[in-house]
C-alpha cells in the first residue's frame, strides 16, 4: 500500500488589521536610567505580546489537536465517496485483480495526501512554537493512525470485490 509523501502544507491569512493587533505605547521622557530601562522592558514586553496576538491571528490560535480533529475529519469525510468510486471503477474495470489493486490504491493514495497536508501543517506549528520533535511526531503518528483506519475500508472494498 503506497503512502504519497506530497507534503504540502496550506496556508492561512488574517484579516489586514484588527483592533486587538494594534496596540500603542507611550513613554514619558526622564532623565533616571532605572526609568529608561524600565521603559525598554515594558516596550520589549508590549512588542513580544503584540507579536503573539498577531501570530494567533494568523494561525487561528491553531493547536496538534486542532489540525488532528480536521483533518481527520477530512480522511473520514472522504472514505465513503472514495469506496463508492471504487466499487464503481473496479466493475468497469477489465475485473483483474491487478485493476482492481491499482485502482484501490489511487484512492487510497487519495487519503494519504489529506493526512500529509495535515502533517505538513503539524510540522509548520512545531518550528513556528519551537516544539520538541517528539510532540510533533506523537500528534502526527496519531494522524496516521487514523489515516491507516479509513484506508483499511478502502482496502477491505477491495478484498470483497476479489472474492
Amino acid at each position: 500500500m503506497p503512502l504519497g509523501l506530497a507534503g504540502c502544507g496550506g496556508s492561512k491569512s488574517a484579516s489586514p488589521s484588527s483592533p486587538s493587533s494594534k496596540t500603542e505605547t507611550t513613554s514619558s521622557s526622564s532623565s533616571s536610567s532605572s526609568e529608561k530601562s524600565s521603559d525598554s522592558s515594558s516596550a520589549a514586553d508590549t512588542l513580544k505580546e503584540t507579536g503573539k496576538e498577531v501570530l494567533d491571528a494568523l494561525t487561528d490560535n491553531e493547536t496538534y489537536e486542532s489540525i488532528l480533529d480536521d483533518y481527520s475529519k477530512q480522511i473520514a469525510d472522504a472514505t465513503p465517496g472514495l469506496i463508492e468510486e471504487y466499487n464503481s471503477e473496479a466493475a468497469a474495470s477489465d475485473g483483474t485483480i491487478d485493476a482492481k489493486a491499482t485502482i484501490c490504491n489511487d484512492k487510497v493514495s487519495a487519503l494519504a495526501e489529506i493526512s500529509n497536508d495535515g502533517v505538513s501543517e503539524m510540522a509548520q506549528l512545531m518550528y513556528r512554537n519551537g516544539d520538541e520533535y517528539s510532540t510533533y511526531e506523537e500528534w502526527a503518528g496519531k494522524l496516521y493512525d487514523v489515516y491507516m483506519e479509513y484506508a483499511g475500508q478502502i482496502q477491505d472494498a477491495y478484498m470483497d470485490s476479489c472474492m
